[in-house]
């Protein structure tokens, strides 16, 4: 298998890690809040609570921890390609996270939505070429 100029099995291991720890750390921080129930403004003491328990939900942190992996594994990766190349991989995000939350969290997918994902494959195919 020939690969674009600019996508070794390296970059592609790098990109493959970075949407696996992206997607989870936002399916770890929704599952983190519907444990914690609709994030209330109604005043300072509601707010600040909420962030107490925000701050020793285990998803949530399992979340930011993801995303603490995640953006190192960024930083690898633009340090090995363009950074013209490397954005326009992570909209790949936007067809992971859907998916895992249709299948982790019984989210509905409509067909728009997944008209929009082959899209969105479609135009990453173009802009990796």
């Amino acid at each position: 298998m020939r690969l674009p100029s600019q996508l070794s099995w390296q970059v592609i291991i790098l990109i493959a890690i970075l949407l696996l720890l992206d997607t989870s750390a936002q399916i770890f921080l929704k599952i983190g809040v519907m444990h914690l129930g609709e994030f209330t403004t109604r005043s300072f003491a509601d707010i600040y609570q909420y962030s107490v328990r925000l701050a020793f939900n285990p998803f949530v942190l399992g979340g930011v921890v993801a995303l603490f992996f995640a953006f190192f594994t960024w930083l690898i990766l633009i340090s090995k390609v363009d950074l013209s190349f490397a954005q326009p991989m992570t909209s790949l995000v936007f067809v992971t996270i859907p998916l895992c939350s249709s299948w982790i969290l019984n989210e509905n997918l409509n067909w728009n939505q997944l008209v929009g994902i082959a899209l969105i494959v479609a135009g990453v195919f173009i802009v990796s070429e």
